[in-house]
């Protein structure tokens, strides 16, 4: 009997173990998904589309690069403003210490260059022959559309200057992030091909692709058949709609939201990522802009005050408040 009563109570203790074991596994996931979850509603915002917004606001995490439109790019340190170029900076994309961008140079050409965060040092790179004022680096190249000689994709060595043409064909709209290259063509077709020219893959012929933004697995896209904001999975296995709120393709995604121009109302608004709802942050005057989110502010494109000029930057809080005003 004795014997029986142990190997009895060994099972039970066993079982015992095994649902202590359980529980604690399912705690700890529990715990793992609140932490997650917590990351997720406290970390900052960060934006994917500013490259599609003309590239005007750039952050390192603590300080911004904003351009104040013709006025050049001005660098947001505190409550402290300090010029750091007297030229209008598109696409800007900062690594390290060095600010890269594209400015109109005197022979209505695009310039590429470069300054250092701390205003020292401006350099000119190349001058582009290129219809799209977008360009992106990644290890130590720039990657641009080149209409210089053949239509296409060009890669740019920022060490040697030397550059190679990845991929020959009409391109409309491009992004280029971890080796990969996302672009779609005249037609609207959607492709992508690795940063050497190889791997050509066609993810989508099915829909008007416009305007594209890289978030995670999945390409947003304005789809311009349907007029709404649509995305699809980066291996092009899946298809999704994301909302109808947005029928133009001025939009910004982050890692938390969408904002886009109400073109209706005259005026920007943002969306979760889900797309179910959509608040007004601010109204404009002008019929178009472009859409930059840096740290929690909303810079952007509305009719200028000065007659000499068409446009000037604004800015607001992202949640719609004022901010510190932007002075000409």
């Amino acid at each position: 009997m004795d014997i029986k009563n142990k190997l009895s109570k060994l099972k039970l203790n066993k079982r015992r173990i095994i649902v202590l074991i359980v529980l604690a596994i399912i705690c700890l996931l529990i715990l793992i998904g609140i932490i997650n979850l917590f990351k997720v509603i406290f970390s900052k915002e960060k934006s994917i589309g500013n490259l599609s917004n003309l590239g005007l606001v750039i952050d390192d995490g603590n300080v911004i690069f904003y351009n104040k439109y013709e006025d050049g790019i001005v660098k947001i340190k505190g409550k402290d403003e300090y010029q750091i170029t007297d030229e209008t900076a598109y696409s800007m994309n900062i690594v390290d210490d060095t600010i890269y961008y594209l400015t109109l140079s005197n022979a209505n050409t695009l310039d590429l260059k470069s300054v250092k965060t701390n205003g020292d040092a401006p350099t000119k790179i190349k001058t582009l022959s290129t219809p799209i004022s977008k360009f992106y680096i990644e290890n130590g190249y720039a990657y641009y559309v080149t209409s210089q000689e053949i239509f296409g994709i060009s890669k740019l060595s920022l060490e040697t200057g030397e550059e190679k043409l990845i991929t020959a064909t009409n391109v409309q709209d491009f992004v280029v992030q971890d080796g990969m290259i996302y672009y779609t063509d005249n037609v609207g077709f959607l492709y992508s091909i690795n940063v050497d020219g190889k791997e050509l893959k066609t993810l989508s012929k099915e829909f008007n692709v416009k305007k594209i933004q890289l978030l995670k697995k999945w390409i947003y896209f304005y789809n311009d058949k349907e007029n709404c904001l649509s995305k699809i999975k980066i291996d092009g296995s899946k298809v999704k709609l994301v909302t109808t709120f947005i029928t133009n393709e001025t939009y910004n995604i982050t890692n938390k939201n969408i904002y886009y121009f109400d073109e209706v109302n005259n005026q920007i608004c943002v969306t979760n990522l889900k797309g179910k709802k959509s608040k007004p942050v601010v109204s404009l005057k002008s019929n178009r802009t472009k859409i930059n989110i840096a740290n929690g502010i909303l810079y952007y494109l509305d009719d200028s005050k000065n007659e000499s000029s068409i446009y000037q930057m604004y800015r607001v809080k992202t949640n719609g408040k004022a901010t510190n005003s932007i002075e000409y």
